[in-house]
């Protein structure tokens, strides 16, 4: 099981608040620069990926460095990894998307989550996170463009992998806890945490 997610996304907080497992959180982005695996049960491992994409204050090698050790790593694990779980920051999704945009860069988040869809041949569950961080119209609005952009326009398709959760206030925690379940089980695998 394989966490990803832009730099200070929150994706350590989530595995924190979802598993239970005690990782290593920071302010900064980039705080986490190595994949960190975890032994959960029945064989099943977590791994922590590295935020994937631009690191304020990391150097423009250290950072490519990185990016390019992310895909490889799924390239080369597709076939062990039974489940991917996407960290979105739901509240700046849109602001970050188009500053990309102006320079002629897709946005690092729905290239990572049809990324792991390709390579992985099943679309990655999304914890759509930060929902606490603005308004409720502003995060509706993000989320309805990443799920279009992610879908080509097919919204339905994707309504049942994107779970818009806050990892500091538990909002939407359990969906996102039960979906991950129904998916373990589905492949044989124990939950690694309570799903209530």
């Amino acid at each position: 099981m394989v966490f990803t997610g832009r730099p200070n996304a929150g994706k350590s907080s989530i595995i924190r608040a979802v598993v239970g497992l005690d990782v290593t959180t920071g302010k900064r982005p980039g705080t986490t620069r190595r994949t960190s695996k975890y032994p959960l049960n029945d064989g099943l491992v977590l791994v922590d990926m590295p935020g994937f994409g631009r690191m304020i204050g990391a150097p423009k090698r250290l950072e490519n460095r990185i990016n390019v050790r992310i895909i490889r790593f799924f390239e080369f694990n597709a076939q062990n990894i039974v489940l991917a779980v996407h960290v979105l920051d739901t509240s700046t999704f849109l602001e970050v998307t188009w500053r990309l945009e102006k320079k002629g860069v897709l946005s690092v988040d729905v290239e990572m989550a049809q990324f792991l869809a390709k390579t992985l041949g099943e679309f990655p569950l999304v914890a759509a996170n930060k929902i606490d961080k603005a308004d409720k119209k502003k995060i509706d609005a993000n989320l309805k463009e990443f799920m279009h952009r992610i879908s080509n326009g097919n919204l339905s398709a994707v309504a049942d992998y994107v779970f818009p959760v806050s990892a500091k206030t538990r909002d939407g925690l359990g969906a996102l806890k039960s979906a991950i379940h129904e998916r373990l089980v589905a492949k044989g695998y124990r939950t690694p945490f309570k799903t209530h």
